[in-house]
């Protein structure tokens, strides 16, 4: 494990999201060509981890202001750039359309009215993506599907919701209607759900055909490409030629041409590809468990996933601990019964497969400031592309007022 520093510390390998991506960029050029890859930047918005990316040839998929700017500092062309999210300001709206993005998402009606106002107040003219929700059942945890009854997210397919917002696009002259966008979801356990998916989404697309009069330029099918923790994942490549095989087939029945395929993966693309290095600092036996208690919790990576946990030191596994953190609540415990050698104060962790969410949901819990982030260059080299934040940085925008000084 490469660092120049002590622990905590996030550690990235180069090498690892470029094998990645050309596993997936290889399925999609067997399968179906005429797609793109748009990174989910709100998987990680580090400049540097887009900057590897970005060179791949990979696009990306942002949330106005943030991760846009995230998106500029790596050097992404606007025109590489799809802007997605809801909520969106107005502000943001047209600051996206000035620099030149083109493909824009619509979630809901009130953000189509917000688009065709930007547009015309810019004098462009957008590519608009209807995102569409089937409510579907999606094998994966309720709180992260996406494409069910219950979600805040997509316009409702069967109740006509989708299909008034497709046609007020249709007939807007300041944007484009080119595109349908679907995303069911997070850490997708079946190949199934995307064939249900595609399916869908395609039937959708006819709809718009036959009431718009417009045929439909891009199927977008989100992300939600999972990854091994504790379990076996479906493969890249037979995610990839299930969903080929299904808009082949679903196009041909409905008399439909081919669309260029997006896909906006995240988590696949780097959860493997980053790990979190710790210290251990006190090891405490209770007549219950025995914890060791690192320099980092869930501060740093979230307790929601079952992250492989290994010793970076020799020795036979079968001592069992209770991996945590040393903030104060109870819930500070990233993994429980680990098996592990015989640890001692001093010894490293590496919590791994890290690399998607963690950097962007980690918190200032306890005043504790976030690890830095350095990144293994495939040419052995090590940079480091996040500093140490310190206390004085969590604290700098804080103002006390003059009387209570």
């Amino acid at each position: 494990m490469c660092s120049p520093f002590g622990t905590p510390v996030y550690v990235f390998y180069e090498e690892d999201i470029e094998r990645n991506y050309r596993t997936l960029r290889s399925a999609l050029d067997e399968h179906y060509p005429d797609s793109v890859i748009h990174f989910a930047v709100k998987a990680n918005y580090n400049p540097a981890i887009l900057s590897v990316l970005r060179e791949m040839g990979c696009h990306a998929e942002v949330y106005a202001t943030g991760e846009l700017s995230a998106a500029q500092q790596a050097g992404f062309d606007p025109s590489a750039l799809l802007l997605t999210g809801m909520n969106r300001q107005p502000a943001a709206v047209e600051r996206a359309l000035e620099l030149g993005v083109e493909y824009l998402l619509v979630d809901n009606a009130t953000e189509l009215e917000r688009l065709i106002d930007a547009a015309t107040a810019t004098g462009t003219r957008p590519k608009v993506l209807i995102r569409g929700n089937p409510a579907m059942d999606v094998p994966t945890r309720p709180s992260i599907a996406t494409a069910t009854r219950e979600t805040k997210f997509g316009l409702d397919i069967a109740s006509g919701r989708a299909m008034a917002v497709a046609e007020r696009a249709a007939d807007a002259d300041s944007v484009e209607l080119a595109g349908v966008q679907l995303h069911i979801g997070s850490q997708i356990r079946s190949v199934d759900a995307y064939a249900v998916a595609a399916r869908e989404l395609l039937a959708f697309a006819g709809d718009v055909r036959d009431t718009c009069g417009v045929e439909i330029d891009v199927l977008d099918l989100g992300g939600g490409f999972p990854v091994s923790y504790d379990e076996p994942v479906p493969e890249a490549e037979a995610i990839i030629e299930t969903m080929a095989t299904t808009i082949h087939e679903t196009a041909a029945d409905l008399e439909l041409p081919l669309p260029t395929l997006f896909l906006e993966p995240g988590r696949r693309l780097l959860g493997n590809a980053g790990t979190l290095l710790t210290s251990v600092g006190v090891i405490k036996e209770t007549p219950y468990a025995t914890f060791a208690v690192c320099d980092v919790g869930t501060n740093a990576v979230s307790s929601y996933w079952p992250y492989p946990v290994y010793a970076l030191k020799d020795g036979a596994t079968g001592h069992t601990y209770d991996v945590a953190g040393p903030l104060c609540y109870s819930g500070d415990v990233i993994a429980e019964g680990v098996s592990l050698p015989s640890l001692e104060r001093g010894d490293r962790l590496a919590i791994d497969r890290v690399g998607a969410y963690s950097l962007g949901s980690a918190s200032h819990t306890n005043a504790q400031p976030k690890p830095p982030v350095v990144l293994c260059r495939t040419n052995g080299d090590v940079d480091v592309i996040r500093r140490p934040e310190t206390v004085d940085d969590i604290l700098a925008n804080a103002e006390v007022p003059d009387d209570l000084q």
